[in-house]
C-alpha cells in the first residue's frame, strides 16, 4: 500500500498524465487528485489533505506563489513542492517565503523527481542547484560575519541537520539529546533567523553561509 499521497496542480493535462504515471510507477507514492488551477485545488483539497502538493507557478487565475499560500495558510502541515519551468527570483523567492518546502524544474528526470519527492515525505527541504544558487547569489548575498546571528555551538549542529532535512527525533538520535532539547534549540534557531518554519531558517543559514546545503542537481 503506497504510503505518501501526492496531489498535482498544473494546468496542462498532459503534464499531470505524465507525473501521476512517473509518481505511480515508484510504488511508495499514489495521486489522489489533480488539478487545473490554483482555485480548483483550493477548492477540494481540504477533503483531501494529501501529504505532498506538487505545484506549477504559472497558472491561470491566483497562480503558484498565491496558491501556496492560501494552501498553507489552511493546513500548515501540507508539503509544497513547486515543479516548474521558471526560476525567476521574484517567483523564487515569493514561493519559498509562502512556505514551498521544494522547488524543481521540469526539466529533471523522473528518477531526480523521485528521489526529491521521497525526501521531502522525509522531512528534507529539496531545492534545485540553479535555484539554491539563485538563493545564495540574490540580492548582492555576501554577508559580512557580523550580519550573521550569534549560535551557540550546538544550534549550529542542529541547524546542519535541519539542512540535511532530519526530523526532530534524528537530530536527537544523532546528538545524543532528548527530543524536547532538540525542540527548544529549533524554537531559538528559528528566532535568531528571523523564520517562521524550518524551510526559511535553512534558506536564510544557506543566504549567510552557515550550512551547506545538499542540492538536488538538475539533469
Amino acid at each position: 500500500m503506497a504510503s505518501t499521497s501526492v496531489y498535482i496542480i498544473d494546468d496542462h493535462q498532459l503534464v499531470r498524465y505524465g507525473l501521476r504515471a512517473v509518481i505511480e510507477a515508484d510504488g511508495d507514492m499514489v495521486v489522489i487528485g489533480e488539478a487545473a488551477s490554483g482555485e480548483e485545488a483550493i477548492e477540494w483539497l481540504h477533503d483531501l489533505r494529501p501529504d505532498i502538493v506538487l505545484l506549477d507557478l504559472r497558472m491561470p487565475g491566483i497562480g503558484g506563489v498565491e496558491t501556496c499560500r492560501r494552501l498553507l495558510d489552511r493546513d500548515p502541515k501540507m508539503r509544497v513542492v513547486v515543479l516548474t519551468s521558471y526560476d525567476d527570483d521574484d517567483e523564487v523567492f515569493g514561493v519559498l517565503s509562502a512556505g514551498a518546502v521544494g522547488y524543481l524544474m521540469k526539466d529533471a528526470s523522473a528518477e531526480s523527481l523521485l528521489q526529491s519527492l521521497r525526501g521531502v515525505a522525509d522531512g528534507q527541504t529539496v531545492l534545485d542547484s540553479a535555484v539554491a544558487r539563485r538563493v545564495i547569489d540574490a540580492k548582492g548575498m555576501s554577508p559580512e560575519a557580523s550580519d550573521a546571528p550569534l549560535l551557540s555551538n550546538r544550534e549550529m549542529d542542529v541547524l546542519a541537520l535541519m539542512a540535511r532535512g532530519c526530523n526532530n527525533r534524528s537530530i536527537a538520535q544523532e546528538l545524543w539529546i532528548s527530543e524536547p532539547t532538540v525542540k527548544s534549540h529549533v524554537s531559538h534557531i528559528l528566532r535568531k533567523l528571523d523564520s517562521r518554519d524550518r524551510t526559511q531558517a535553512v534558506v536564510e543559514a544557506i543566504r549567510l553561509r552557515l550550512v551547506d546545503m545538499p542540492l538536488e542537481e538538475s539533469d
